[in-house]
């Protein structure tokens, strides 16, 4: 484990030695100081983030985090800091702050206050490949779950549900390339929604929405075809989405940005406002209106904890068929929910697939849930379609609703969805979710009573 001592040279000995990485054990809080005591680094997992601003260099790869954190009375702030090198923290007018690098985490020292106070972590990142953060070669960044923090410093394994406002300058890009980033994100986003890419891109505007959102899409020349059939009904759909869930939070401009994630792989990442898909999913419709359906579940209403994820995934599912059917027509929906079915059996084949949600809060790993098998998306879209077959698609859809009215912008759970369905219909969907997404087996009947 990496041991580094902050620059700590004009402050007493005795706050040099505590911002030091030490004999500690890695893992046990720095103890607070008394109010006469000088300030020194201490853990604090809670300490919200409300503004992230990166300015990143490509090349040297030499970057700067200025953090604003939330007033508080703690004197510390954690973060995640994985593979990064940190250099220096300060204060907002450059002034050190004590710190310690614990090797894959950092504790700050931060003033008491009853305003919002600012860090500046100056910081060096390493390219890695394997779509665990950033990587040089194809020029991406991949950073879900939780691998934010092998690209800035964030809290997204420990806290899923902490949400910050981004803003974002890249400096080092090629100019015979296109880099596609969002330059701010101005809403409060789950840290994994930023990213960048940078390629050979043709830029194309596929149209404007009624609330007045532009949906473009970035794919190279040769992918011309492939995304004029992926994105055919994609600003129908996400007009659709505002129209019926509420007004998109992450900007004015949305759009499908082809990844070169490599051989083999398909699906797309919810990286808004510009969702990243694999290359070879380009020509998919469902696969580019799921990903924009993020914006609303998953990054619009982020997750209470990493269990709640069919509360992103299922949600989605069903609502990338349920936006198609309605702008596309019921064969489009109907060859959706076909392939749902092929999935829904390849569950059944692998002994149910397992529990879609489980029942806890912060003691799975959310990559332990991911790589069982498609059950928080296959079960949780199936979950919804019973619900929807008991109370109304209608009905339904004023539910989802009222959902995203109550919870745009914050972190709720799959709880809290199963109690607004049921204030909204009047119909308890309890039995139903836990035949659907508590059950390790898939139920041998596909409606619910």
């Amino acid at each position: 484990m990496r041991r580094r001592c902050s620059a700590l040279l004009a402050l007493p000995m005795t706050l040099a030695l505590a911002a030091c990485g030490g004999d500690d054990d890695g893992d046990a809080p720095l103890d607070a100081p008394t109010p006469d005591a000088p300030l020194a680094a201490s853990t604090d997992w809670d300490r919200d983030v409300l503004d992230t601003r990166l300015a990143i260099d490509l090349v040297t790869r030499a970057s700067t985090a200025t953090i604003t954190l939330a007033p508080a009375d703690s004197t510390g702030a954690s973060f995640e800091i994985g593979d990064l090198e940190i250099a220096s923290v300060t204060d907002a007018d450059g002034a050190p702050l004590p710190y310690v690098d614990r090797g894959d985490t950092l504790d700050v020292g931060v003033p008491r206050s009853d305003e919002p106070s600012t860090i500046v972590i100056a910081y060096t990142f390493l390219y890695r490949s394997g779509q665990m953060g950033a990587d040089d070669v194809p020029a991406l960044t991949l950073t879900w779950p939780y691998y934010c923090q092998n690209v800035f410093p964030c809290k997204a394994e420990r806290n899923p549900a902490d949400g910050t406002r981004f803003a974002l300058e890249l400096t080092g890009v090629p100019e015979d390339k296109v880099a596609v980033y969002p330059a701010e994100i101005a809403a409060e986003a789950p840290p994994y929604m930023l990213a960048w890419t940078i390629a050979d891109y043709v830029e194309t505007t596929l149209g404007t929405t009624t609330a007045g959102t532009t949906v473009k899409v970035w794919h190279t020349a040769a992918q011309t075809t492939a995304a004029t059939n992926g994105t055919e009904h994609l600003v129908a759909a996400f007009d659709w989405l505002e129209q019926n869930l509420g007004p998109y939070l992450f900007g004015d401009t949305v759009g499908t940005v082809s990844a070169s994630w490599g051989f083999g792989a398909y699906g797309g990442m919810e990286h808004h406002p510009f969702w990243h898909l694999a290359s070879s999913a380009l020509a998919d419709d469902n696969v580019n209106v799921h990903e924009a359906v993020h914006g609303w579940f998953g990054n619009g209403v982020r997750l209470r904890c990493w269990e709640d994820f069919t509360l992103s995934e299922g949600t989605t599912e069903y609502l990338s068929a349920r936006a198609l059917e309605a702008v596309a027509g019921p064969e489009v929906a109907a060859a959706i929910w076909d392939g749902y079915a092929d999935e829904l059996q390849d569950l059944r084949d692998d002994d149910g697939g397992g529990v879609a949600w489980p029942a806890s809060c912060g003691e799975v790993d959310i990559l332990t849930i991911f790589n069982r098998s498609a059950a928080p998306y296959t079960k949780g879209a199936f979950f919804y379609r019973a619900v929807a077959e008991r109370v109304g698609v209608e009905a339904l859809d004023a539910a989802l609703r009222a959902f995203y009215t109550a919870w745009a912008g914050k972190a709720a759970g799959m709880q809290d969805m199963l109690d607004t369905i049921e204030a909204e219909t009047g119909w308890d969907p309890t039995a139903c979710a836990e035949a659907w997404l508590r059950s390790e087996q898939v139920p041998d009947v596909l409606s619910c009573e």
